[in-house]
């Protein structure tokens, strides 16, 4: 083997040794260039008008991971790839830049403020503020964000997107599924709920309203939510409505279709399993096991489904998933003296039972007129109407499940000829009681919400304004409680017809005759309330903004309930 030296360039290795050497002279030269590009980059971030250093700006080189943060004298120092690297620097508030290094080793740069950001306006109590001098808490959210999400009960739809609210979800029966809602934690003793507040009327409930209809809603907390008193200890959750636009008639229909499937269903143990459980339970009490080797086939071949069931009780009631469909369509538009906007909504929600007598239905009016009288008076008037539609049978979800729970799996839950099985106890066979064959809960309610306003900018005055409104919340309710008899069919085991087919007993449960529940509830409330306030600029860094008001709110209602037995049934 002959031993080559870069350097010897004598002899027939001389194409090799000279591709060699060039490999390492370029690689070399590379290395250099490479270690040159190298820069070394330091500055100071100042606020363009008023020349403060910012401190915790970010600093990234563009396309890379590479970045610092300013100091709290706003300086940084940041090695960056190339000569002519470029810069990212962003700050809150601040709109963000991009500045090159254009072979500069100490830069100055000046960021300006965000005005659209700090100009942003939020509904704050009574008003509406900039961010910018906001001294408490609040967040908010927009309109179109809750409209994306396909929930019938509003209150589902806020988990999440709000900070410091927690939502949580205790039940999905239809009409009665909102989310407990509180605002950092629970605040007080008892009753933790936020005060709602919709367009400046504190109390209206936050569940059924359409979220196609709302433009902003916001959380007040702390200091922010006291101007509302000890009604606002929980917080202050602020729904404002969409108002109408400048310009043509603008029309939106949209539909939704979902999907809602329970998110675990409970693993009981099936018949064979019960059966040897029940066994050992013997066993331990020294007494006979009430099943034999027989009886454990049975319950696993499945051989004798008339006197070897094997029920899943959840299966049988339950269905794997249920409908809700939502139906919206608007019109807004407007002219310089009149703008309008109106909504039209229907929603349905549908229960797991199968056969069920369970389902919730509403429908939504809402229509929101703004007109300018002059150039000093304007008026408003907003509209909404609701109608909500509750069916359920007679016995609670509570109870429903609660059956389901303790139901065994050796007991039919229809027998094989479709009639249904036997009860545990007390006429409960939940495949029959989550039906209307017990008879039904029919809750109707209808709700009547309308507003007037005027607003008058005092002349000469200038930020001086006087407002004068006017609620009023009128709600009817309507429930119909029917209860009548029901049949469950019992088997002895033994008893067979001529045709050797098992020998159903019927069984009246529940009650022994019908009887029939009504009760209704008429509720007003009334809301009147002056507001006077003075909001004024003065070169363009102070403000000023004071307001005084004064409110009367009244509430009155009358409820009615009358019982009746004895029906004749037409069977």
């Amino acid at each position: 083997m002959k031993n080559i030296s870069l350097f010897d360039i004598s002899g027939r290795d001389y194409r090799l040794q000279r591709s060699l050497l060039f490999i390492f002279l370029f690689s070399f030269v590379v290395l250099l260039q490479l270690k040159a590009e190298n820069w070394l980059v330091r500055g100071k971030v100042l606020d363009e008008k008023t020349k403060e250093a910012l401190i915790g700006v970010s600093i990234l080189e563009k396309n890379t991971t590479n970045g610092t943060v300013t100091d709290f004298e706003g300086n940084f120092s940041l090695t960056v790839n190339s000569r002519n690297a470029i810069l990212n620097i962003s700050y809150i508030g601040y709109v963000t830049q991009q500045v090159s290094v254009d072979n500069n080793q100490v830069l100055e740069v000046l960021l300006k403020e965000d005005s659209e950001q700090l100009d942003e306006v939020v509904v704050v109590g009574y008003g509406a503020q900039k961010k910018a001098t906001l001294s408490g808490s609040v967040t908010s959210v927009g309109g179109e964000k809750l409209a994306r999400t396909p929930v019938v009960n509003l209150s589902q739809g806020i988990a999440g997107r709000l900070p410091g609210v927690v939502a949580v979800s205790n039940t999905s029966e239809p009409g009665y599924d909102g989310a407990t809602i509180t605002i950092r934690g629970v605040n007080t003793f008892g009753k933790s709920d936020p005060l709602i507040v919709v367009d400046g009327v504190p109390g209206r409930s936050l569940e059924r309203i359409d979220p196609a209809t709302i433009e902003t809603m916001s959380v007040l907390k702390d200091a922010s939510a006291a101007i509302y008193g000890a009604q606002a200890a929980n917080g202050v959750i602020l729904i404002t409505t969409k108002r109408g636009k400048l310009g043509k008639p603008k029309v939106s229909m949209s539909y939704n279709y979902g999907i809602s499937a329970p998110t675990v269903i409970p693993e009981m143990t099936n018949a064979y399993e019960y059966a040897t459980l029940m066994n050992e339970i013997d066993a331990y009490a020294g007494n006979k096991p009430r099943y034999s080797e027989s009886d454990l086939k049975q319950y696993v071949d499945g051989s004798d489904p008339w006197g070897h069931p094997d029920t899943d009780w959840f299966g049988e009631t339950l269905k794997k998933w249920s409908a809700q469909t939502y139906a919206n369509a608007t019109i807004e538009g407007g002219t310089e003296n009149v703008k309008y906007f109106a909504s039209l909504s229907a929603k349905g929600q549908d229960a797991f039972y199968k056969n069920s007598g369970a389902n919730y239905n509403q429908y939504d009016l809402r229509m929101n007129l703004d007109t300018k009288i002059n150039r000093y008076i304007d008026a408003y008037i907003n509209v909404a109407a609701r109608m909500e539609d509750r069916k359920y049978p007679t016995r609670s979800a509570e109870n429903i499940f609660r059956m389901l729970m303790r139901s065994k799996p050796n007991s039919p839950a229809y027998w094989p000829n479709g009639l249904p099985g036997p009860d545990i106890e007390f006429g409960d066979n939940p495949v029959v009681i989550c039906t209307n064959q017990t008879g039904y809960d029919r809750d109707k309610q209808y709700v009547l919400n309308g507003d007037f306003g005027v607003n008058i900018k005092i002349p000469h005055v200038e930020g001086l304004s006087i407002k004068a409104t006017a609620s009023l919340d009128k709600g009817f309710r309507f429930r119909k409680i029917w209860q009548k008899p029901w049949y469950l069919y019992s088997w002895d085991g033994t008893s067979v017809d001529s045709n050797g087919q098992p020998v159903l007993v019927e069984g009246k449960k529940g009650f022994s005759d019908p009887r029939l529940t009504e009760s209704m509830e008429d509720n007003l409330g009334i809301l009147l309330s002056g507001i006077a306030s003075y909001s004024r600029t003065f070169m363009d860094d102070h403000s000023v903004n004071v307001l005084a008001g004064v409110e009367r709110i009244t509430d009155e209602g009358d409820s009615f309930e009358a019982f009746r037995r004895y029906f004749y049934l037409h069977l």
